[in-house]
């Protein structure tokens, strides 16, 4: 029960990533522009650490039944630690990263990270299907 209910939760982030890398590629400025003013909130944080380690440990329970039980586990502890360090950092140095990152890329360079969002997230969900 506990590894579907795993793989449900995978589904739904990789259709999530999909739909909003897909929803960036027609508009990067308007998906910058959200990923910052969620970031300039107080509860922004909370928001990447959460779905952080939400994505790893269900990563990490669906493992065994993936055709990709490795990868999920290693891409599980990835996202574990990502949100280990987001929440290290504090809101304040991720919000200086994100202005940082997002005046660093242009929007070409944007779409290509889209394009690399949208395949992870189509992985993930042939990973579980």
């Amino acid at each position: 029960m506990t590894t579907f209910i795993s793989q449900i939760i995978v589904l739904a982030i990789g259709v999530t990533v999909i739909l909003f890398a897909g929803w960036g590629l027609l508009v990067p400025a308007k998906l910058m522009a959200m990923v910052t003013s969620v970031m300039d909130q107080h509860w922004g944080i909370y928001i990447a650490v959460i779905s952080r380690l939400v994505l790893g440990a269900a990563l990490i329970i669906a493992a065994p039944a993936s055709p990709f039980p490795i990868v999920f586990q290693v891409l599980g502890w990835i996202a574990v630690v990502a949100a280990m360090v987001l929440a290290l950092i504090g809101r304040a140095r991720l919000r200086k990263f994100v202005g940082w990152w997002s005046e660093r890329y242009s929007a070409p360079v944007f779409r290509l990270m889209l394009l690399l969002a949208i395949a992870f997230g189509g992985f993930i969900i042939y990973g579980v299907l």
